[in-house]
């Protein structure tokens, strides 16, 4: 049974437990009221109000996922007035905080483009400071200078301001009124002691310690008996994050059909059942890593080293001293904010895999958005986003015979890895033709001087400062055994040459193995659809054809619709197909639920347009 089949039948039905919460916490404050005019003390009415006000959240949260309607659609707008009158009691603006939370699920971790982040402190002290003024860094987000950089933000700034001053009225009003003291104590006091406790609780608690960006190991699920009634079920959050449609009082049964494919991932599952893990350790998250599978986290620069003019050397921080698995040859993605966007490339490893540390080298190149933004300003203690480890540019399982690297420029770094794997793992010969454009240009020089003296008749290093064409290399190489393994990395026209001189060497194709990191795109005939918008009071088209989403046209045709994470998982680009019709490139595990698919709504994120297309926003 695949997860969408698990999580669906939890899901697209009215939440009525959800709605009957919502009722008795609105009962509560009537009674808290009453009891503090009656002489109730203060203290105790906030301590009881900030209760209140924590099960408030909840039905905030609910909405802002569209769970109460369950996608139902004659009941949206109750949704969205529960939503609202939620949000009111907890002093802030429904509409940015869907907006924001949103962000949180898209961005999980991610230090700059999750807002929940900010609760990430180096000490207990800085936690308790950010969790108290997380409030205060929402208002920032939805009304400072961020809300006009962030397109889904900004199309709902008026609504935050109206509510803003509406909140402002009713306040005011209420003290002129007299009930100034009543209104502290039961509302607003309770909400600012809530806020803090809901930062704690909802941000830091499950996401600790903040640097997993897999979304099975990025949140925890913490099974002490008892805990999900205390907590409303954010217990168990990773079930939330995985399933964010999945309404909260159905988490535990979620994950009870779920959790043989969560042991499976390593997904990190906390509490005093015998297959649990023991509770808040760092290592908990890390299973993927541990364990050699692909992982996606930030990671800290622990040293930048100038190999050329060029070109730097980073080396990253191992997490709790975990060693990094790969295999020699392979790669890792780095993606980081160039100029507001987040740009993502590929590094391959040079690094020996023995030593258990990541390295790549970043060369300037010209045009090259992220290479060139590293190299100008990265600094020891920055992080990244850095995922794998990728690649199919492998040694063989058993190397049992001598090989040959051809490498140009910066090719030289999967080669190095390899050259030092077989050096240390072997007794076989290794021959290295590196082609440069000068001897300042030579990156690892320093290193493969010292490979040559500490293997002077196992390793022959040939350097070449003139273009490696097919004759050149056909020079250099005539002498190796024709029956080595040959490895070719660096720019296509040498490489080209490379195969035409291992040809005319007659060296068997089944010997060569290339590594390139080119991104084909599938361009299905160029015919462009027209894409008409209808967003509040704005109207704009822009065009669009089958080799790009719709979220993509809108990129690049600087008509940027609202998004985040662009994998189908937030719900940020949820928009109604009122015209037209598309494809959808994965339906299988997205966060729209079939009803809402049945209505019309898309997501712009996953789809691509099969005929000119008109959308409401």
């Amino acid at each position: 049974m695949k997860n969408q089949a698990v999580w669906q039948k939890y899901s697209g039905k009215v939440a009525w437990p959800t709605i009957i919460l919502f009722s008795i916490l609105c009962v509560g404050y009537i009674f808290l009221w009453i009891f503090y005019v009656f002489g109730l003390s203060p203290i105790w009415t906030s301590v009881i109000g900030a209760g209140i006000a924590y099960g408030m959240f909840t039905i905030a949260h609910e909405a802002s996922h569209g769970n109460i309607s369950g996608g139902v659609q004659s009941f949206v707008r109750l949704e969205k007035v529960l939503g609202w009158m939620s949000s009111f009691f907890l002093l802030f603006p429904f509409s940015a905080f869907v907006v924001i939370h949103l962000r949180h699920h898209a961005h999980t971790n991610d230090p700059v483009n999750d807002p929940d982040h900010y609760v990430n402190g180096s000490n207990p002290l800085s936690i308790f400071f950010r969790c108290l003024t997380l409030i205060g860094y929402y208002f920032e987000l939805a009304l400072g200078k961020q809300s006009r950089k962030n397109k889904a933000m900004r199309n709902i700034r008026g609504q935050s301001v109206a509510f803003s001053f509406f909140l402002i009225a009713v306040l005011s009003t209420t003290i002129l009124l007299g009930y100034g003291s009543a209104l502290f104590f039961v509302f607003i006091l309770s909400a600012l002691i809530a806020a803090p406790i809901l930062a704690f609780s909802f941000d830091w608690l499950p996401h600790y310690p903040h640097n997993n960006l897999s979304k099975y190991h990025n949140t925890r699920i913490i099974t002490i008996p008892g805990l999900e009634f205390l907590s409303l079920y954010q217990s168990y959050h990773l079930i939330h994050h995985l399933h964010p449609r999945v309404p909260f009082y159905k988490y535990r049964s979620c994950f009870l059909d779920m959790e043989p494919e969560l042991f499976e991932k390593g997904s990190v599952i906390e509490g005093y059942r015998d297959q649990d893990l023991k509770l808040l350790s760092k290592q908990n998250t890390y299973s993927d890593i541990k364990s050699g599978k692909k992982w996606n986290y930030v990671l800290e620069i622990e040293d930048v080293l100038n190999e050329t003019v060029d070109a730097v050397k980073l080396v990253f921080k191992n997490l709790d001293e975990i060693p990094f698995l790969f295999d020699a040859g392979q790669y890792v993605v780095i993606s980081d904010l160039v100029d507001g966007n987040l740009i993502s490339r590929c590094y391959s490893i040079c690094e020996d895999p023995f030593t258990g540390k990541l390295a790549v080298v970043i060369k300037r190149v010209s045009g090259g958005k992220l290479s060139n933004h590293l190299v100008n300003s990265i600094k020891v203690g920055n992080k990244l986003r850095v995922s794998g480890p990728f690649g199919k540019f492998l040694l063989p399982k058993e190397i049992n015979k001598s090989s040959v690297f051809i490498a140009g420029g910066s090719g030289i770094t999967p080669v190095l890895s390899m050259i030092k794997f077989i050096l240390r793992a072997s007794k076989e010969k290794v021959t290295l033709l590196y082609g440069c454009r000068n001897e300042e240009e030579v990156i690892f020089y320093q290193e493969l001087r010292e490979l040559s003296k500490n293997f002077p008749k196992r390793f022959e290093l040939l350097l070449s400062f003139e273009m490696l064409k097919a004759d050149l290399q056909y020079e250099h190489l005539s002498k190796v055994l024709k029956d080595s393994y040959f490895y070719i990395c660096g720019p296509s026209p040498m490489m080209e040459a490379s195969k035409v001189a291992l040809r005319k060497l007659g060296v068997q194709d089944s010997l060569i193995r290339t590594e390139e990191f080119s991104q084909g795109f599938n361009n299905l005939s160029g015919i462009k659809y027209q894409v008409n918008v209808e967003m509040g009071s704005d109207q704009f088209s822009f065009t669009s054809d089958r080799s790009e989403t719709i979220l993509e046209a809108s990129i690049n045709a600087k008509n940027i619709l609202p998004h985040a994470c662009k994998m189908g998982d937030c719900g940020t680009c949820k928009t109604l197909l009122l015209k037209g019709d598309v494809n959808w490139n994965d339906k299988e595990d997205v966060v729209l639920l079939k009803n809402e698919m049945n209505q019309g709504y898309i997501l712009t994120c996953m789809c691509t347009p099969k005929t000119d297309i008109t959308l409401k926003v």
